[in-house]
């Protein structure tokens, strides 16, 4: 479980980095890889993947509500 906690959040943040900061360019994405450190791509990572669960959860909250509300009312025999 530790590996997972470490290792996704920086490799997303390494992919961020690469794709939005550098725009896909390698010369301008090792540049910027020698001088940010593991800990500022861990926290960019850990942030995005923080965002994508927290919409996922509230998809399935708002989908679970309307599964609910599609039922018919609860009526007592």
């Amino acid at each position: 479980m530790a590996i997972y906690f470490i290792s996704l959040p920086y490799i997303t943040g390494l992919i961020f980095q690469f794709f939005y900061i550098a725009d896909g360019k390698v010369d301008l994405y090792l540049s910027l890889s020698k001088e940010s450190s593991f800990l500022f791509a861990w926290a960019i990572g850990y942030e995005i993947l923080a965002v994508l669960l927290l919409t996922y959860i509230m998809k399935m909250a708002i989908s679970f509500s309307r599964q609910k509300s599609n039922a018919q009312s609860f009526s007592r025999p």
